[in-house]
């Protein structure tokens, strides 16, 4: 009686990981995963006045960034629990996961920037980001690309208007307005989302301070 090898056995048993593949999702239970937008945004009346942050228990995971400063972070405004960056004081930046940790290599969390208010300087890694703006109006800066510039890139954002940003490139959300707030929708290449803050552009990582 013939035996095969083991080669023979590795090859038999690789050709059936196509069908494998095309039949799991077929017999392996699944499900469509909603988040409520209630589950995911502040208050309304919070979300306006941009003075208070939302202390409820029952939402989604969320994660407060201290606002930054329209073009550089100092030490000074590290870890300054969200006050300052050329606006009114209070939690400024908000930051929500919506769909986080269901699939490998995409997430979506969504993004408040209030008025007169920015995010930190930073990157996300190996992950490329794509940014829908829901509401709102602002700038997305770049990082400069020559090295002698000092003066970041300005890529004017609007309502209905989607941003491509690559793996690696510094960025910053700018809110310039005076009393709306700008919202994005931040999807990332990855299972959960990752962002690396600056204290400047090409500068050091900002490390958050412990309490």
């Amino acid at each position: 009686m013939y035996i095969p090898d083991a080669r023979e056995l590795f090859h038999a048993m690789a050709s059936f990981i196509p069908i494998v593949q095309e039949i799991l999702p077929m017999i392996m239970p699944a499900s469509i995963s909603v988040t409520k937008a209630a589950d995911i945004l502040p208050p309304s009346d919070q979300t306006s006045s941009g003075d208070q942050l939302d202390d409820r228990t029952d939402v989604s995971p969320k994660t407060v960034i201290p606002a930054g400063l329209p073009a550089t972070v100092t030490a000074e405004s590290e870890g300054s629990g969200g006050e300052g960056g050329g606006g009114r004081g209070g939690v400024r930046v908000i930051s929500r996961d919506a769909i986080v940790g269901k699939a490998e290599s995409m997430c979506a969390t969504v993004l408040i920037v209030k008025s007169q208010s920015s995010t930190l300087i930073h990157h996300t890694g190996e992950q490329e980001t794509i940014i829908y703006v829901t509401s709102g109006a602002g700038v997305l800066l770049s990082q400069p690309k020559d090295e002698d510039e000092n003066k970041p890139e300005r890529h004017l954002l609007e309502k209905g208007d989607f941003a491509y940003i690559p793996a690696w490139l510094e960025h910053q959300a700018v809110n310039e307005s005076e009393l709306e707030d700008l919202m994005l929708v931040v999807i990332h290449s990855g299972s959960t989302p990752v962002e690396v803050n600056l204290r400047t552009w090409g500068g050091s990582e900002l490390k958050s301070r412990k309490p």
